[in-house]
């Protein structure tokens, strides 16, 4: 059987150290201003060097995002890069602008097409097959009898989307950010107008007279959701999860949903165990309402605010660690904690440590709730690190109304 990559997002190093403790295959980041996450990425060219040692370290492959329109006065920048990729020999450039493609191709850099490109039928993806390119990420539009017929008529590898947030736009190309705030999406700088509640409105032509029809996340699109039928694209050759922006405990949660899922079906388990409680974790993280896109025809809109059944609160920062005792020393500098709590520590090296509090200590002595400004020892059940932050992570009753965001009048 087919054993599909698992390629998780990385914006950040903790969200790097979370994916690959979760099992991921591959990770793709950007790098500098020509990708899609331009606004919140932190990467630059140094960075690429230093996360191509880990990667290679855990046997993980690094993929480079450059997936923006390239304009003139970008192509210096662009060329110098992917000399440094070249040199750093990172695993495959994504993009869609020739200048990207072209440029990668030229130096031998294995190249993947970006979703951008919109590759919808098998004439398109033969033209960049024959151009050198090794891999194409399809226009998400593409149902999923479209999408075996670009794996069975091409030797092109094929990665898909599985999981994470959808655009709106056709393939992304979305000109609402352009329109209010006068940022690209298309350039990384999508400040996501659409998912916004909007009130809607008409005006009498007579009169003009303004009428409220209500209110609604109109432009909002729901989430891709792919575990309830991934057993059916065990056919693809990648398995893509959207979310470089999104948290390590997102990151982690969702990676680790799907490694375990296609290691189920590859070791024949996936009918005894079934996938319920892999369900049960991608509901604790960050998600709008769930749709399966556009894999069995159109969907994407609907009631779509986000929803998640957890949210994390601040609680302190690990100022020491005693490995021989696995007792980190907790500074409690926002909210308290107690026995029975459960507790997230992230940081760049130790990624997500998830966690019941089960044994805290002051001065010696046992105590049951650690109070704001108190200095702690805690028992943990995985290595942490001096400077990891720990959060209390605090059950959401009602998470529509949780996450309710501002209105906009159209």
């Amino acid at each position: 059987m087919n054993r599909p990559e698992i390629l998780a997002p990385v914006g950040h190093y903790e969200g790097l150290a979370a994916v690959i403790k979760a099992g991921a295959d591959a990770i793709y980041m950007g790098v500098g201003k020509l990708n899609q996450r331009a606004l919140k990425s932190e990467f630059d060219i140094n960075d690429v060097k230093e996360i191509r040692k880990i990667t290679q370290d855990k046997g993980v492959k690094q993929y480079i995002v450059l997936n923006s329109i390239v304009f003139e006065d970008d192509l210096p920048w662009l060329n110098e890069t992917l000399d440094q990729l070249k040199e750093i020999g990172v695993d495959a450039v994504i993009g869609w602008d020739m200048a990207v493609l072209s440029g990668a191709l030229k130096r031998g850099i294995t190249t993947h097409l970006s979703t951008m490109a919109s590759v919808s039928n098998t004439a398109a993806a033969k033209f960049y097959e024959e151009l050198g390119v090794k891999r194409i990420v399809p226009a998400r539009e593409v149902k999923l009898e479209g999408l075996l017929q670009l794996k069975e008529k091409t030797n092109l590898e094929i990665e898909i989307f599985v999981h994470g947030a959808m655009c709106m736009a056709v393939s992304g190309r979305c000109f609402l950010s352009h329109d209010v705030f006068e940022t690209s999406g298309n350039r990384g700088e999508c400040y996501q107008v659409c998912r916004h509640e909007f009130e809607v409105k008409i005006t009498s032509k007579n009169t003009g007279t303004d009428f409220i029809l209500g209110s609604d996340y109109i432009l909002s699109a729901r989430d891709l959701v792919t575990l309830n039928f991934v057993d059916k694209l065990m056919w693809a050759d990648s398995w893509k999860i959207e979310g470089r922006n999104k948290n390590p405990d997102y990151a982690y949660l969702v990676t680790y949903a799907y490694r375990e899922a296609r290691d189920r079906i590859l070791n024949g388990e996936w009918e005894s165990k079934g996938y319920q409680d892999l369900w049960d974790l991608l509901e604790r993280a960050y998600h709008r309402q769930w749709d399966s896109g556009f894999y069995f025809g159109q969907g994407l809109f609907g009631l779509n605010q986000s929803v998640a059944k957890e949210k994390k609160v601040y609680v302190g920062e690990v100022i020491k660690y005693y490995p021989k005792i696995s007792v980190a020393e907790v500074r409690i500098v926002n909210n308290p904690m107690k026995i029975g709590d459960t507790i997230h520590i992230i940081g760049k090296t130790t990624g997500v440590v998830r966690q019941k509090v089960e044994s805290m200590q002051v001065d010696k002595k046992n105590i049951e709730v650690a109070e704001k400004g108190m200095v702690v020892g805690l028992k943990t059940v995985e290595r942490v690190r001096e400077g990891d932050k720990v959060y209390l992570m605090v059950e959401v009753e009602n998470p529509l109304e949780e996450n309710k965001r501002e209105k906009v009048k159209v």
